[in-house]
C-alpha cells in the first residue's frame, strides 16, 4: 500500500534531487556500463564569486500571516405546528428578522436556521393560514451565543384563543363559533376591501314550533382583505358567500363541527371580469340544482376564464358523460371518453361545480376561477346513489310546497302534479321513469342506446321540452341529459304542462307552445328563505 505523505521547505527539495541523481546512476545495469576514457587533466576554473552565491540554495521564508477569525455563529432547529388541523405546518417560511436567514418548513413541520449571528432575535412565521387569519406569527426576542444550538417548538394558536382575539365579547354572547378568512381579487390576487361576506344557515327554532328557520351573520372586509364574522354556533353547517359592486362569488359550502373556527378563504372577480346577465327574470335566478340548499338569489354570471377538469370514479377508470356544471353561470357541459371536460366563458372568482351520473350521489367541489390562467379541477364519483332517511315533518314539506306555488298550481288544474308520495309510489330508478306514464309525454331512446329523452306527444316533432329545476331554466348538453339532473330520491315534487297551459313564469320567450317540465328539489322545498 502506497503512502502519501505531504513534506515541505529544504528536505523536500534534496529528496527530489537524490531521486533525480540515482534515477540517472542507476539507468543502466552495471555490466552496460563501459568505463569512461581519461581525459587530460586539466587546472579546475576558478568560478567567479557572484556565480557561488547565485548556486547557494536559500529556504523560502515561513507564512506568518494570521489565520482569519472565526465568525462566531449559533443555529436553531424546530418544528411549527397547525393547532387548528392538528398536523404539522408544512410549506411554512421560517426566517430570522433582519436578516437573510430563512428556512422552509418540511412535511413534519421542521425547519432548520444556521449560521445566525449571536445576538437578540425573533423568529417569523408566514404561511397562507396564517395570512387568511389575519395574524403574525412572531416570537418573543431571544439571545443566540456563539455556538449555540438551540431547539424550538412553535405552533399557531389553537381555534378557541383565535375566536376570543379576533371576536369581541358581544360577537361572541351570540355564539361560540366564527368563520374567518381572506377576500382577494381573482385575477390580481390583490386584497378586497369592504366586500361584505355572509354566513347564512338552517336553524331550529323553539319558538317557531321546531322548525328551522334561516339565519345571517355578516361582517366587511378590511384593507387586507381579513373578514371575522362572529357569533356562530358551535356546530352548524351552511354556507359563505361574498358579494362586491354587483360581483359575488358562490355559495361556498361551510362546516363547523367539533371546533368553534371555520378558516375559509375566497377569491371574487371584478367588473372587468365578470358579467352579470341582463336577461329574462327566469334567467336571471340561479340555476340551482346543487347538492344542498343555497341562500342567494344569484344571477347568472359569464366571463373570459376556463375551467378544465376529469371525473374518474374508485378505481380510477374514466366517468364517460357525466354532465358538469359551475352553478351560477350557464356553464355546463358533458365529460369525454377519458372522463375530461372543459369549459369556457366562466367568471372569475370562487365558484362551485356539481357534477352528476346516473348511479352516483352528486359531487360538489369549490374552485378558485382566474382570466390568468384555465383552473383545473379533478372530481371522484365513489359514492353510489342511494335513498336517504331523511327526517321531514310531513307538515313542513306542505309548507314548503305551499310556499313555491306548488299547491295552489296543483288546485287551479291545468297540468300534471306528482307529490313525494306520488313519486315514492312509483320507485323510479331514474328521473324519466317519473315520465313514462304521465299523459302529454313519452320516453324514448337516445341515439346512444343508453340514455333516454322525454317528448311531447301533442306535438309533430315532440323536441320541444323545457325543464326548470327549482324555479330556474334547465338547458340539456345533449340528448338524454334529463337523468343527470337529480336523483328520483332528491325530487319533492314534479309539474308537467303542455301548451297554451304552461304558467307565465314557465314559459320560454317566444316557445309558449313547448311543454314544460318543473322539478323540485327537497332541499329547496324544505327550506325558507334566506339570503337576499
Amino acid at each position: 500500500m502506497l503512502h502519501h505523505q505531504r513534506l515541505n521547505g529544504p528536505r523536500r527539495t534534496a529528496l527530489l534531487v537524490a531521486g533525480a541523481l540515482a534515477l540517472v546512476a542507476g539507468g543502466l545495469p552495471a555490466q552496460q556500463r563501459t568505463p569512461p576514457k581519461k581525459a587530460p587533466v586539466k587546472a579546475p576554473a576558478k568560478t567567479p564569486a557572484s556565480k557561488k552565491a547565485d548556486s547557494t540554495t536559500v529556504a523560502p521564508k515561513a507564512d506568518t500571516t494570521p489565520p482569519p477569525p472565526r465568525i462566531p455563529i449559533g443555529s436553531i432547529t424546530g418544528t411549527v405546528f397547525d393547532s387548528l388541523h392538528g398536523i404539522p405546518l408544512e410549506a411554512a417560511t421560517v426566517s430570522i428578522e433582519g436578516t437573510d436567514r430563512l428556512s422552509l418548513t418540511t412535511v413534519k413541520g421542521i425547519f432548520r436556521l444556521d449560521s445566525i449571528p449571536p445576538g437578540t432575535h425573533r423568529l417569523k412565521v408566514d404561511h397562507i393560514v396564517l395570512d387568511s387569519l389575519g395574524i403574525a406569527m412572531v416570537t418573543a426576542p431571544f439571545d443566540i451565543k456563539d455556538g449555540d444550538a438551540s431547539a424550538m417548538q412553535l405552533s399557531i394558536p389553537s381555534a378557541a384563543t383565535l375566536v376570543e382575539v379576533s371576536c369581541p365579547p358581544a360577537r361572541r354572547n351570540l355564539g361560540p363559533g366564527a368563520v374567518i378568512g381572506r377576500l382577494l381579487d381573482a385575477d390580481t390576487d390583490q386584497p378586497v376591501e369592504g366586500a361584505r361576506v355572509s354566513v347564512a344557515w338552517l336553524e331550529m327554532s323553539l319558538n317557531a314550533g321546531l322548525r328551522k328557520i334561516p339565519r345571517v351573520r355578516e361582517a366587511l372586509s378590511g384593507g387586507d382583505g381579513v373578514y371575522r364574522i362572529c357569533g356562530l354556533p358551535a356546530n352548524f353547517e351552511g354556507t359563505l358567500q361574498a358579494i362586491m359592486k354587483g360581483v359575488t362569488t358562490s355559495e361556498v359550502r361551510v362546516k363547523a363541527e367539533g371546533t368553534p373556527l371555520v378558516v375559509q378563504g375566497l377569491k371574487i372577480g371584478n367588473a372587468n371580469t365578470v358579467v352579470a346577465s341582463n336577461d329574462s327574470a327566469a334567467l336571471r335566478r340561479q340555476k340551482e340544482a346543487a347538492t344542498g340548499p343555497t341562500f342567494s338569489a344569484a344571477r347568472l354570471q359569464t366571463g373570459n376564464a376556463v375551467l378544465t377538469g376529469r371525473v374518474i370514479n374508485a378505481s380510477g377508470g374514466p366517468v364517460v358523460g357525466a354532465r358538469v356544471d359551475v352553478i351560477g353561470t350557464p356553464g355546463a357541459t358533458l365529460t369525454k371518453e377519458n372522463g375530461e371536460f372543459m369549459i369556457a366563458n366562466l367568471p372569475s372568482g370562487t365558484q362551485s361545480v356539481v357534477v352528476r351520473q346516473i348511479g352516483f350521489a352528486p359531487e360538489e367541489r369549490s374552485v378558485d376561477l382566474s382570466t390568468r390562467a384555465p383552473a383545473k379541477v379533478n372530481v371522484t364519483m365513489a359514492r353510489p346513489a342511494t335513498v336517504l332517511n331523511t327526517i321531514v315533518v310531513k307538515a313542513d314539506r306542505e309548507v314548503g310546497l305551499e310556499r313555491i306555488g306548488f299547491t295552489q298550481r296543483k288546485k287551479v288544474g291545468g297540468g300534471y302534479h306528482l307529490d313525494g308520495d306520488d313519486i315514492m309510489k312509483r320507485a323510479p330508478n331514474m328521473l324519466t321513469d317519473l315520465f313514462r306514464s304521465i299523459p302529454g309525454l313519452r320516453v324514448v331512446p337516445s341515439g346512444n342506446g343508453m340514455d333516454y329523452t322525454v317528448e311531447s306527444s301533442r306535438q309533430v316533432s315532440g323536441s320541444c321540452v323545457k325543464y326548470f329545476v327549482d324555479g330556474a331554466p334547465f338547458e340539456a348538453v345533449f340528448p338524454g341529459d334529463v337523468d343527470r339532473i337529480l336523483p328520483p330520491n332528491e325530487i319533492a315534487a314534479v309539474e308537467v304542462y303542455n301548451g297554451i297551459s304552461v304558467p307565465a313564469q314557465f314559459q320560454a320567450a317566444g316557445q309558449s307552445s313547448c311543454a314544460a317540465i318543473v322539478l323540485w328539489s327537497k332541499t329547496r322545498v324544505d327550506r325558507p328563505p334566506g339570503r337576499k
